[in-house]
């Protein structure tokens, strides 16, 4: 009998062994399936990998036959609001479909992780496209949603690719889909998706009564309670999402997320303590937790323990020893406790992962400020420059060093650019070049 297609989707290689991101969703309930590569070449899916229902991924191998596949790298870095970015999927089945836009929301849900709203148009099909920056690094994985009406395009990070962890027992798609069919009938996750549907749209009063349903019909389902707890929290009902979060580590204390995902939310509402507390338990129930230490060390920052934050971040590069952002929070916590060649050091070496990093060119040049390295420090600034022209700090910083060497006219050029970009870091230039 002819195989008769049930549905189609899009995906990316991650690796030149066959390795193939998608959704969840898309390889739902299916006992077979082939994917076709840009070439027209088709292969048979070999065996899941990887899942992650909640964030609607999964990870696949492909069966290439000894052939090696073009692949793309996954971003650690959520993409800024107003981004550009660009939808490359197979959307109505139409191949190598390619769509641009912005990033226009982001949004964070527990068990779930980051997710991004786009303007990027997709459409059927699109499901599990990735979201490539202008970099050419996915940032995230297209998930077409229908939202009360009204159609809203949203992406999982790819943060949430980077951390699929792989099965330890590998079964072909046949025996997955076999497997999963034995825990119907599936209610309650259904009931989430509609709840998950509604509470990305902000009607969490609506989501509200389908994870409620949910924690009814499975008391021991994660994403009710992760849900109930996001939509509380939504509410501004901190009590009751607590207890929800809380619920969910009753149901898998050992599980780091749901320590983790608490302590985001004793953070989120300024209780310190208790935070650092749910952290520190993220982190015993799961030692190679690197967001876990990276939100700890933030925390520490925010409430001025600069060397226990500085300790934080280091866990983060004794884990990922090539994470930018973590070479640059120590070099900032250096500089707060006044360790200047340390925090020279540290922001050097993020440029040298990222050399297209601004703000750490920018604190190279004013660690060498506080080192009494005028020379550096202005040549620093410039290639804060050269990368981004808009870094409004790094114009006023050489505004301002202009000033110190006595080149009035220089420092007037950078108070007329900083007129457009920040008027009032403009002001204040402008204040110290005539009135000091």
């Amino acid at each position: 009998m002819d195989n008769q297609v049930s549905g189609i989707g899009s995906g990316f290689f991650v690796h030149q062994k066959g390795y193939l991101i998608t959704n969840y969703h898309v390889l739902k309930e299916a006992y077979s399936a082939e994917i076709k590569t840009f070439n027209g070449r088709k292969y048979p899916v070999e065996s899941v990998v990887a899942q992650d229902e909640a964030a609607d991924l999964i990870k696949v191998r492909i069966n290439l036959g000894g052939r090696r596949m073009p692949f793309v790298t996954a971003s650690d870095q959520m993409p800024a609001i107003a981004e550009r970015i660009v939808v490359v999927g197979s959307p109505l089945g139409l191949d190598q479909t390619v769509s641009e836009g912005i990033v226009s929301a982001i949004r964070e849900m527990p068990q779930v992780g980051n997710f991004f709203q786009m303007s990027a148009p997709i459409s059927p099909g699109s499901s599990g496209s990735p979201v490539i920056n202008m970099q050419g690094k996915v940032v995230g994985v297209a998930t077409f949603q229908t939202v009360v009406g009204q159609n809203l395009n949203f992406a999982v990070s790819a943060r949430s690719v980077l951390r699929l962890k792989n099965d330890p027992i590998r079964m072909t798609l046949s025996e997955w889909t076999y497997a999963n069919s034995k825990y119907k009938p599936r209610l309650a996750a259904d009931l989430c998706r509609k709840g998950f549907n509604f509470s990305i749209a902000g009607e969490n009063k609506k989501a509200l009564e389908y994870y409620r349903a949910a924690a009814r019909k499975e008391p021991g389902n994660a994403m009710a309670w992760y849900g109930l707890g996001y939509c509380y929290a939504g509410l501004d009902r901190h009590d009751e999402a607590i207890d929800a979060y809380k619920q969910a580590i009753r149901n898998n204390p050992d599980d780091p997320n749901t320590h983790y995902n608490l302590a985001n939310y004793y953070s989120k509402i300024d209780r310190s303590q208790d935070a650092i507390t749910a952290y520190k338990l993220a982190i015993e129930k799961g030692p190679e937790f690197g967001q876990a230490y990276f939100d700890l060390g933030l925390l520490y920052m925010r409430i001025g323990s600069f060397s226990l934050g500085k300790e934080a971040f280091a866990q983060v590069i004794r884990i990922e020893p090539e994470n930018a952002p973590a070479h640059f929070y120590i070099g900032l916590n250096y500089g707060k406790l006044e360790r200047y060649k340390e925090a020279l050091e540290a922001h050097r070496e993020v440029v040298r992962i990222n050399p297209e990093f601004a703000p750490a060119h920018y604190n190279i040049g004013v660690m060498n400020n506080k080192l009494g390295r005028p020379e550096h420090e202005l040549d620093a600034y410039k290639q804060a420059i050269r990368v981004d022209p808009d870094f409004a700090p790094a114009h006023y910083s050489i505004g301002h060093r202009y000033y110190l060497d006595g080149n009035k006219d220089a420092a007037l050029a950078e108070y007329k650019i900083l007129k457009n970009l920040d008027p009032d870091m403009a002001d204040r230039l402008f204040d110290r070049i005539y009135k000091e």
